[in-house]
């Protein structure tokens, strides 16, 4: 059986020292998140094996396709596609990226995929969420553990 993926899995633009830097800041210091290489961050319990569980975590976070996007007072987004797992878009790796997320839409979709938006949400949001899924599905077959904080 052939296993569905996105056309475009795009690399993290942010370095990793500036989301975790950001993350301290909002955790204060208590971290307790898994910081992935292409800017997954997975909120998970300390168990026996922080790589185990987060290669058990991502398998199963590459069906997710519902996300909400929240912008950061400080720039740059924290997309949600469960309560334990998000990605991180920087604002500067956003602009960069958006003429290109814009033109390769269809790349970040599955097939057939359909996307309800509401009225209210702003335009941007929808890329900012597909560009981070496609991040995420990045983590989750090219693993590249960073480090828990």
């Amino acid at each position: 059986m052939n296993e569905i993926r996105l056309a475009w899995e795009p690399e993290n633009l942010t370095p990793l020292q500036a989301i975790e830097e950001r993350l301290m800041a909002y955790t204060k210091g208590r971290g307790g998140i898994i910081i992935m290489g292409n800017g997954t961050l997975l909120s998970l319990t300390q168990g026996g094996s922080d790589i185990e569980d987060a290669k058990k975590a991502l398998n199963e976070a590459r069906f997710i396709i519902d996300f909400r996007v929240v912008p950061l007072k400080e720039g740059g987004y924290m997309v949600a596609f469960h309560d334990a797992v998000s990605v991180f878009v920087g604002q500067d790796e956003f602009e960069q990226m958006k003429g290109e997320i814009e033109t390769r839409q269809g790349d970040l979709r599955f097939p057939g995929e359909a996307f309800f938006v509401p009225s209210n949400e702003p335009p941007a949001h929808m890329l900012v969420g597909l560009y981070a899924r496609g991040k995420l599905q990045r983590d989750a077959y090219f693993f590249n553990f960073y480090k828990r904080i």
